[in-house]
């Protein structure tokens, strides 16, 4: 018993001098969503700890919409189901990044009437000092098996000269 007073002693001095956060680190959930909908959360990060203007662009079978991340780099979507969306993360100086994200067979199998949640992170890499490096395509994929409607996820990352990468929106 007096080891755990001098433990939580200990603890109570650290939080007070500010060297321990006065809340405890835990996962926020996702948002909730109708069965019909994936409910998507991406945390994004950059080597400069800003990710105040990163710029998240998502196109969902053809309806452009825009927007960005919280203080902690996080944007929730609610994609409907039997969708295609593409979604881009772009910040100045930086290289875009593009993830795909099929929703048609969330539904399958005994996932069928179930909510649906997919949490991932978005690594916003610097530019190449020359116009050499840039990235091509999707740099991720996100589907669903047509008979399960068990998550398939993809990635891989190549690099292209930057001429040719060009993201119209």
């Amino acid at each position: 018993m007096a080891h755990l007073f001098q433990r939580l002693t200990a603890a109570t001095f650290l939080l007070m001098a500010g060297l321990l956060p006065n809340k405890p680190a835990m996962a926020v959930a996702p948002p909730d969503a109708p069965a019909d909908f994936l409910a998507l959360t991406a945390w994004m990060s950059s080597a400069d700890g800003n990710v105040g203007n990163v710029l998240v662009e998502v196109d969902v079978n053809g309806v452009k919409d825009w927007g960005r991340p919280d203080a902690d780099g996080r944007i929730d979507l609610l994609l409907p189901a039997d969708a295609e969306a593409v979604i881009h993360f772009s910040k100045p100086g930086h290289l875009t990044k593009t993830v795909t994200v099929d929703t048609h067979n969330m539904q399958q199998g005994s996932f069928r009437g179930k909510r649906r949640a997919v949490s991932f992170g978005v690594e916003l890499v610097p530019e190449a000092g020359s116009a050499t490096a840039a990235t091509p395509g999707a740099v991720g994929a996100i589907a669903f098996t047509p008979t399960s409607g068990a998550l398939l996820v993809q990635g891989g990352q190549h690099t292209m000269p930057a001429r040719r990468q060009k993201v119209e929106f």
